[in-house]
């Protein structure tokens, strides 16, 4: 069995993150203290980052860091949480218009057609169930497993052992692709499986990890 990552390793996320958070900047520029065009999307990575880590550590729910992150950005840590959801709605809409999968995606997903495929991920269940429904691949994968739905987060080895679970399989009869070092590839190693670094940027990769940087590599 194949289990996979999800965002910037079958999605490009980080693309469409850049371009919802430029939008929705120039969007609400007037609004946001010491707003700047060529660092907007930089900041708001940085802002997503932290408050997102705290949701896959169980210190948040997947809404109240989106709340956190409106709160952060505005500079308005009193915002009520109902203006701030309306708020990062705006976010949204130009986020999910983003969404595309990477060109290797399709041709990767048709080559291993018969082989069984999952998604393990560090997001919320439904935003990643739809980002697979609306990218039209959902119905390559025989599960969607995410940090939400688990409790637990990548790299924490009780995901990757649900996921054997799920499967009915042993660790080290699952391959685990994804494009972070620390979280997908060593995180699923570390569970038994067989875990591989998606290195698009080609990186020097450490020796005891198996890479490659394309998924037509594989």
């Amino acid at each position: 069995m194949i289990l996979l990552d999800l965002d910037d390793t079958l999605i490009n996320h980080t693309a469409a993150q850049r371009t919802a958070a430029q939008k929705f900047g120039a969007q609400f520029a007037s609004h946001i203290p010491n707003y700047s065009k060529q660092t907007f999307a930089d900041e708001w990575a940085s802002v997503a980052a932290v408050y997102f880590r705290a949701f896959t550590k169980g210190e948040l729910s997947f809404q109240e860091q989106r709340r956190r992150r409106i709160r952060k950005i505005f500079q308005e840590p009193g915002l009520p949480a109902a203006q701030a959801d309306e708020i990062f709605a705006n976010h949204l809409v130009h986020y999910e218009a983003s969404w595309a999968v990477f060109e290797d995606t399709l041709p990767f997903l048709n080559a291993h057609a018969d082989t069984r495929l999952a998604i393990l991920t560090n997001g919320a269940q439904s935003q990643q169930e739809l980002k697979l429904k609306r990218t039209g691949i959902d119905h390559y994968f025989e599960f969607v497993i995410t940090a939400e739905s688990a409790k637990y987060a990548k790299p924490d080895a009780r995901i990757f052992e649900l996921a054997c679970e799920f499967a009915n399989l042993k660790p080290d009869q699952i391959t685990y692709i994804g494009d972070n070092l620390e979280k997908d590839a060593f995180g699923a190693q570390a569970a038994g499986l067989n875990g591989i670094w998606l290195n698009r940027d080609n990186l020097v990769a450490p020796d005891e990890v198996q890479m490659i940087t394309s998924l037509t590599d594989f």
